[in-house]
Formats: structure tokens, sequence, C-alpha cells
């Protein structure tokens, strides 16, 4: 009839309308590196967003992917910024900062190591991106060294590192507690492969969780690992108060704590600051890195206030901006990020990792 809107065939599947939001001690035995940490390793796997997490259908139907239920997945730049990016770098800019600041970056991301670095990402509650950033972190990191690096989800509920970075963990950290390996081989079965040289340690099975995880089951996980990783982010639960985010901590060589770039968020932080000092952490603080990320398309805080209220102490405070492609909360894909939110995480990853092996970047 015309005039009359066109309706889909009968077998098209369901229009989604709107992209479902995913919510955000005695220290461990340090082995020296060993195991072919530099050694050979099986060709790299397709980019994040090219895995797919896989979520049952517990309704019968067919497996959903996480993908499947996003709208659009857009660049996390425009397509006229990504146009000018092209253009002032075509005409040489920004070219020479460009390489200075990735010789230096690539400098401390690749400095060579004894022991597994362990970092810990921390956020004083949920929802303030601190998945996100781990999962950037973990990726930026392995982009830049040629030997392995760890990604640790260690929420006690049910944690979405996995989702982020693209896999589907066959195992979880409580199956690899529960046994002793004895070799890579063995320990690897326990273990999901993202891109580049990054694994994955999931506290769930294929999204499901297994069990609340506490600081005795991280423990006997993520203990033995080291000798197998130059560098560990561990992505804590929300909140800094609990004894697994604690037992974290009190063993961590640097930290990022990751707030909401608003009014509340930056309170919060100089509250965390301020307990971490009274509390036995104060050490911590040399090797702390703060992220400020901001959630929605406009900053309302004055960030330049908020760095400076942030970074008394000698702290980095680092603006993570709004992102389209994060923004998504499915799989991160580091080519589809914008050049912005590239830069700010690969200057997080550089800070934090150089101040975990001594120096302050």
């Amino acid at each position: 009839m015309i005039g009359a809107p066109e309706q889909p065939p009968p077998d098209a599947p369901p229009q989604v309308t709107e992209a479902p939001r995913i919510p955000d001690a005695p220290p461990f035995p340090q082995a020296p590196l060993a195991g072919g940490v530099a050694g050979s390793y099986p060709a790299e796997p397709a980019p994040f967003a090219d895995q797919e997490y896989v979520v049952q259908d517990y309704a019968g139907g067919e497996a959903l992917t996480a993908d499947s239920l996003v709208r659009r997945n857009p660049h996390g730049d425009p397509l006229m910024r990504r146009m000018g990016q092209g253009v002032r770098k075509a005409v040489g800019a920004t070219a020479a900062n460009d390489l200075r600041e990735l010789a230096d970056v690539t400098g401390r991301l690749a400095r060579p190591v004894s022991t597994c670095r362990q970092i810990a990402v921390v956020s004083v509650r949920g929802g303030a991106g601190k998945t996100t950033l781990a999962a950037l972190l973990g990726a930026v990191i392995a982009e830049h060294r040629e030997d392995r690096v760890l990604a640790a989800d260690a929420d006690p509920g049910l944690g979405s590192l996995s989702l982020r970075l693209g896999v589907t963990a066959e195992r979880s950290m409580h199956e690899l507690a529960a046994v002793h390996p004895r070799s890579w081989e063995e320990t690897s079965r326990y273990l999901s492969q993202a891109a580049h040289r990054l694994w994955v340690l999931s506290s769930t099975t294929g999204g499901r969780l297994g069990g609340e995880l506490d600081l005795q089951t991280f423990r006997a996980a993520f203990g033995g690992l080291g000798r197998y990783f130059s560098a560990s982010v561990i992505d804590c639960g929300a909140g800094i108060l609990g004894g697994l985010q604690r037992g974290i901590l009190a063993t961590a060589h640097a930290q990022v704590l990751v707030t909401p770039a608003t009014v509340d968020g930056a309170l919060s932080a100089r509250s965390a600051l301020d307990w971490f000092a009274a509390n036995d952490y104060g050490a911590l603080l040399s090797r702390t890195v703060i992220a400020l990320v901001t959630h929605t398309p406009h900053a309302y805080a004055d960030l330049d206030q908020v760095q400076a209220m942030l970074s008394t102490g000698g702290m980095t405070v680092i603006h993570l901006p709004y992102d389209r492609h994060l923004a998504t909360g499915t799989s991160i894909d580091l080519g589809r990020i914008g050049a912005s939110t590239r830069t700010a995480a690969t200057r997080i990853a550089a800070d934090v990792f150089a101040r975990s092996v001594g120096g302050t970047g």
C-alpha cells in the first residue's frame, strides 16, 4: 500500500533500539622471569573486536555475542576530526613531536624487568571506568613489549574484563587456584589470549560467576604466574576497603586510581588519597597515577582545578576523554578509539609502568 511503512520480513532478527550499558598479608612470592618470557610466541590473534565474547541464551535460542547487542559501533573520533588529524600529520605540523613522544613512551614501556610488575587498577566506587581502563592499559603495555603481559580480573563479583578484551574464558581463576601447574603449557590452559602478547585471567567462566572471589583464592591462582609475565594489570573490584582489594594493594608495585571527571569524583578521589596515607599505604602514593575519566560528551568540572588538587604530592593526573567507541561497552578495538583517548591511555600506561619499576616517568 502506498504510504504504508515497510514491514520487515517475518524471519528478520528483532531490532535493538538501545545498547545496554555494562557497569562497570604476606607478599606473593616473586620468581625471576623464566619459562620462555622472551622466547617464541604463536602467531598474533585477530584484534579484540574480531574475537567474540559469547553470552549464553538461557531461553533456549542461539547464543548471543556482546557485539550483537550494539546498535552501532562508532569510531572514537568523528570522521571530520580524523580527516583533520590526517591533514596535520601530512603537512608535518605534529610529526616531530609525535616521533619524540613515541620514542619516549616506547622506551619506558619496553624497559627490561627482572620480576613481574604488578599494577593494580582501583576505584572508590563502581561505574568509574576502572575495567575499561584496565583493558586499555593491558593492551597498550602488551603492544610495546616483546614478552608476555597479563590482565587479571580480580572483581569479587561478575567482572567484565574478558568482555572488554574480546575473549571468552573457558576456565576461571577458581579452577587455576585448585591446581598447581608446573609449566607454561599447563598454566596457559587456564588463560585466554587477546591481541599481541596479552593474556587474560578471568574470575568467571563464559561470563558466568563461579563463586565469589576472595583473597585466598586470588593468591592461590595468581601467586605462581609471575615467572611467565613481565607485567600484570589487575582489575580490582569497586572500592578500596575490602579484604581482597587491600591484599592486592599490599603487594602492588604501582596503582592507577580511576575516578569520574566530576566534582563528586574528584572529591572522592581526594578522600581516597587521604585514606591511603592514613592506612599504611603511604609508600604506594608515590607510585600512583590518577585517571580522570569523562563518561559524557561534555565535562562540566573544571579539570584544571581538579588536576591541581589531586596532583599534590607528586602524583600524575591524566584525563581520559569521552570516547564514543569505549561508550558502547563492548570489546575494545585499539584501532577505533579516538586519537586523544589513545594518547591519554598510552601516557597512563607509560607513567604507571615506569613507577612500577622504580622511576617516575
